[in-house]
């Protein structure tokens, strides 16, 4: 795998993500947990009880993907900056720290998505999915249209 490629392949998502968390104050990233909080609400159609069970278990979740995030961007998308003044084992000891934070960011998906099914049903689980799919589109969506304006 060349250099270059490999840049890109971990440069692209940290660009997205910077643009859409990181670029954000304070006051929006509160405005777009809220409306993602009464998007899934609506979209899972989440009664009393549901909810109760529902949002402790996506919070923990939501916390441990920021935790793991910003372990990444510590550990390695910051230090691929300097990507050229690396020796070779270096870049392989950070593309194998990249490797194992990407496993675990898997782990903790299918983890999440096991507890989600066992806790509620398959199918609101299902329906989690499409509405984070559905969520992070309309949030892009939103984010390339004020950068239009």
């Amino acid at each position: 795998m060349s250099k270059i490629y490999l840049q890109w392949v971990l440069v692209i998502p940290f660009v997205l993500f910077s643009m859409m968390g990181h670029t954000q104050d304070k006051p929006n990233q509160q405005k777009i947990k809220a409306l993602k909080i009464a998007f899934f609400t609506e979209r899972l159609e989440l009664s009393p009880e549901e909810a109760s069970v529902f949002w402790p278990i996506y919070n923990k979740y939501e916390q441990e993907k920021e935790r793991l995030r910003n372990l990444e961007i510590k550990e390695v998308r910051n230090r691929i900056a300097a990507a050229n003044s690396f020796s070779e084992s270096q870049a392989k000891q950070i593309l194998n720290r990249y490797i194992a934070i990407e496993e675990e960011q898997e782990e903790l998906d299918k983890n999440f998505y096991r507890e989600m099914a066992a806790s509620l049903s398959a199918s609101k689980t299902l329906q989690l999915f499409r509405a984070e799919h559905e969520f992070r589109r309309r949030l892009l969506k939103e984010f390339r249209k004020r950068q239009g304006d």
